[in-house]
C-alpha cells in the first residue's frame, strides 16, 4: 500500500497568484505550483505510479497578505474550503481523505470550526500552519482547536522548521511540540516539513511521544537528514510517512527517491503506506 500523506488541492480559479518565493525554490524540480494543476491531475499520477490513497489538503493561504499572519477564517470561509476539499473527495471515491487548514485565533470559534470541518464535511485531519496565523506550536490559544480534535479523534498536522514563504520561523521550532503533546497524549500529532534545521528536536519528539508522527512533505526524500534516515529504519520504522506535496513537487520524483531510501523491507512498507494509514485510516 502506498499512502500519501501531503496533496494540496489545486486553487479555485481568482486566488492569489503562487507565492514567488516558494516557486522559485522549487522552479527546476517539475513543479506544477507556478502553472495549476487539477485533482485529476493527481489521480492520474496515483493511477501511473501506484499509490493507492491520498490525504488531500486545503488552506485559504491566498487570503494571506504577504509577510503578514492575517488567516482569520470566520464561518463562511470554513464552510467553503471544507465543501471544496468535501466535494473533490466524493468525485474521487476510494482515493482521498480530506484535510484542512484552520487558524487558532479566534479561540473557542476555532474549535466550532474543528467540529465543522469534521462533523458537517467528513475532514479526517485538521492542518495548523504558524507561519500563516502568527501563533506559535504551544500558545494557549491553539488549545481549543486541539481540544476539539482530541475530542473528535482527529490528527492535527502541524508544520515545523523554517518555512519556504517569507514568514517567521520560529513559530514553527519543533521543539515547541512537547508540551502539547504532553497536555494531549491521545492527540495524533503529525509534524510535516522535518523541522529543518532543528531536525534533532524532530527525532527527539518522534522518540518520546507515542503521538507523535512526521510527514515527510516538502523534502525530496534524497535530501532527508541522515538521523532521520537513521531513526526511520530502527526505533521509528512506525513514525514516519511519505509525502508527494503536489503540486511543489511530484508524485513521480518524491516516489521514485522515496523508494530508494536506505529502508529495511517493513521500515519501507511502514514509510510509504503503512504508518499513514494507521494515523489517518483509509477512505
Amino acid at each position: 500500500m502506498i499512502f500519501d500523506t501531503y496533496a494540496a488541492l489545486p486553487a479555485e480559479e481568482g486566488a492569489a497568484t503562487p507565492d514567488p518565493s516558494v516557486a522559485k525554490l522549487f522552479a527546476a524540480q517539475g513543479s506544477a505550483y507556478s502553472t495549476g494543476g487539477s485533482v485529476d491531475d493527481i489521480v492520474r499520477d496515483y493511477d501511473e505510479h501506484g499509490v493507492d490513497y491520498g490525504l488531500l489538503a486545503k488552506v485559504p493561504r491566498d487570503l494571506t497578505p504577504p509577510f503578514t499572519p492575517a488567516m482569520q477564517l470566520d464561518d463562511e470561509l470554513v464552510h467553503h474550503t471544507c465543501r471544496a476539499v468535501a466535494e473533490a473527495v466524493k468525485e474521487h471515491p476510494g482515493r482521498f481523505l480530506g484535510a484542512v487548514g484552520l487558524d487558532p485565533k479566534l479561540g473557542y470559534q476555532a474549535a466550532r470550526h474543528v467540529r465543522i470541518a469534521v462533523e458537517e464535511y467528513g475532514m479526517r485531519a485538521v492542518r495548523l500552519l504558524p507561519m500563516w496565523t502568527g501563533v506559535p506550536i504551544d500558545d494557549r490559544l491553539n488549545y481549543p482547536l486541539y481540544t476539539a480534535a482530541c475530542d473528535l479523534g482527529v490528527p492535527v498536522c502541524i508544520n515545523v522548521g523554517v518555512p519556504g514563504p517569507m514568514k517567521p520561523a520560529r513559530l514553527q521550532r519543533t521543539i515547541l511540540v512537547d508540551e502539547v503533546a504532553l497536555c494531549f497524549p491521545d492527540l495524533p500529532i503529525v509534524l510535516s516539513h522535518v523541522g529543518d534545521p532543528w531536525v534533532d528536536e524532530t527525532i527527539a519528539m518522534l522518540v518520546k511521544h507515542p503521538n507523535v508522527y512526521l510527514m515527510t512533505a516538502g523534502f525530496a526524500p534524497k535530501y532527508l537528514p541522515e538521523p532521520l534516515v537513521r531513526y526511520m529504519d530502527s526505533r521509528g520504522r512506525e513514525k514516519v510517512m511519505w509525502s508527494s506535496y503536489f503540486p511543489i513537487m511530484t508524485v513521480e520524483r518524491t516516489l521514485r527517491e522515496g523508494k530508494e531510501l536506505p529502508l529495511r523491507p517493513e521500515a519501507m512498507s511502514g514509510y510509504l503506506g503503512d504508518n499513514a494509514a494507521r494515523v489517518f485510516g483509509t477512505p
